[in-house]
């Protein structure tokens, strides 16, 4: 077995750009017509990739099984009831076989269970993102590049998946953004950096027992004051965020502008597609521009 079977890490250099930038794959979805899996048998495929891979899920009563097929129907990774497949990008999977995370080449053939069994993998990972992939080892995390290697010397205290080729690191109680290539883009000299939007993070300094937000951009430039006494999460389905300054509520965008003013006396979180809040007393229902809408 060569080293690229046996570490599982090797992925080729066509991994498809997910997040980093207006790039777009090359190469189109091949049809679902053109999977031959037998699925008579309780099994079924998820829609394949730009290169035809797909998850593939059996269930039976309590027992459920995954797996990975190639767009001529042939399972590449074998249907395993202790395997999770996480995300497939290009042609690499990667898979959580009971509490370890493996990356797995799937255009060098079939992949056997003992194979998957024998390698020793990370304690957590994400996938492939911008050519970089987050893995954790002995709680500590780091990044690989596209042959499986350690991409940068340092290993962080935290990390987050690369996207529009930036990522969040903290490093010696430090936080500071980097770029792929490893390069300190920005340090953040707040008490507390949290990943929000796509486009932006949210930076928090406290005073004895009072937290003050704002909001900067992928390269650290602060794109708002620290006016929030609240922020809640993204929400990727109608790009926003709630906050709170004092007593009033309000929603920003993924870019932290605000886009439905700070004035009501309480807000939720938008659950399909509409939020409800208060203001002057009366309860009703916004859509994610702030227009009021049927309960």
């Amino acid at each position: 077995m060569n080293r690229f079977r046996q570490n599982m890490l090797v992925v080729c250099i066509l991994i498809v750009p997910c997040g980093c930038g207006d790039r777009d794959p090359a190469i189109k979805p091949p049809s679902t017509a053109d999977m031959t899996l037998d699925l008579s048998q309780g099994t079924k495929n998820d829609p394949p990739n730009e290169l035809g891979y797909s998850r593939i899920q059996s269930s039976n009563g309590p027992s459920h099984q995954e797996g990975v097929v190639d767009a001529e129907g042939q399972i590449i990774v074998p249907l395993l009831s202790n395997l999770l497949i996480n995300d497939i990008t290009g042609h690499v999977a990667l898979l959580q076989v009971g509490r370890k995370f493996l990356f797995a080449p799937l255009d060098q053939g079939p992949i056997s269970a003992e194979e998957l069994a024998t390698v020793d993998g990370f304690q957590y990972a994400e996938p492939y993102r911008c050519g970089r992939a987050l893995v954790v080892v002995d709680d500590a995390y780091f990044y690989i590049d596209a042959d499986g290697n350690r991409a940068f010397d340092d290993a962080f205290e935290f990390a987050e998946s690369f996207h529009q080729d930036r990522a969040l690191v903290k490093l010696d109680h430090r936080f500071q953004i980097l770029d792929t290539s490893g390069k300190v883009v920005s340090e953040l000299n707040y008490d507390q950096v949290n990943p929000q939007s796509p486009w932006c993070w949210q930076v928090t300094q406290i005073e004895g027992e009072e937290y003050k937000s704002g909001f900067v951009d992928l390269d650290g430039k602060p794109i708002s004051e620290l006016n929030f006494d609240y922020v809640g999460y993204y929400d990727p389905e109608v790009r926003r965020i709630l906050v709170r300054q004092g007593a009033l509520h309000g929603f920003v965008d993924e870019r932290a502008k605000i886009i439905i003013p700070l004035q009501y006396e309480h807000a939720e979180i938008f659950n399909h597609g509409k939020a409800r809040v208060s203001l002057q007393g009366r309860s009703f229902f916004i859509d994610p521009n702030g227009n009021e809408v049927p309960e």
